[in-house]
């Protein structure tokens, strides 16, 4: 079976009946051979990271010692990939200039979860949370890059878990086997 790629994304304030659905989903999006990248915020990405089991997650971290994040599945930015992931971000944010250097990191380690290691894998979807699915913050940044690749986007802010998950396991009978 092909392994695929998603993004397991959403706001800190996601509410906790979409967050249990969140673990649920990611439980179930392991058995199905889909592979789970995120960022480790508190919310959203803690929810998918709890249901995804280690050996199929990345967790992209901003910074070393990010919210007390370590592990064989957690992953740093060199200064490079930084750099790359930022030339990246800066043009889909609306106020790239107002933003800290540890937000401009944030919204970097954005650009990875969604294109990979080297930017050149990206995800097969996104499953993200935003109130009303509008991209705002963090969440919003995803969207956007997504939305720029051409990558789907599922909001669990306007979509059953169901009818979502329906979705990726279309994505999934597309997929060759390998």
């Amino acid at each position: 079976m092909t392994t695929l790629r998603y993004a397991g994304i959403g706001a800190r304030a996601t509410p906790r009946a979409v967050l249990a659905d969140m673990t649920v989903m990611a439980g179930w999006l392991a058995r199905t051979g889909w592979t789970l990248s995120t960022g480790r915020a508190d919310g959203a990405d803690a929810a998918f990271a709890t249901g995804a089991p280690a050996g199929q997650r990345t967790i992209w971290l901003p910074w070393r010692g990010y919210n007390r994040h370590r592990g064989t599945d957690c992953r740093v930015l060199s200064a490079a990939e930084l750099s790359a992931c930022i030339a990246i971000a800066a043009p889909l944010h609306p106020a790239w200039e107002r933003c800290s250097p540890a937000v401009r990191k944030l919204h970097a380690r954005n650009v990875a979860i969604l294109l990979g290691e080297g930017l050149d894998r990206p995800v097969d979807a996104v499953v993200a949370w935003s109130k009303r699915g509008e991209a705002v913050g963090g969440t919003g940044m995803g969207i956007r890059i997504a939305e720029a690749r051409g990558i789907p986007v599922f909001s669990l802010g306007t979509m059953a878990p169901r009818a979502v998950c329906e979705r990726l396991a279309a994505i999934r009978r597309a997929v060759p086997s390998s």
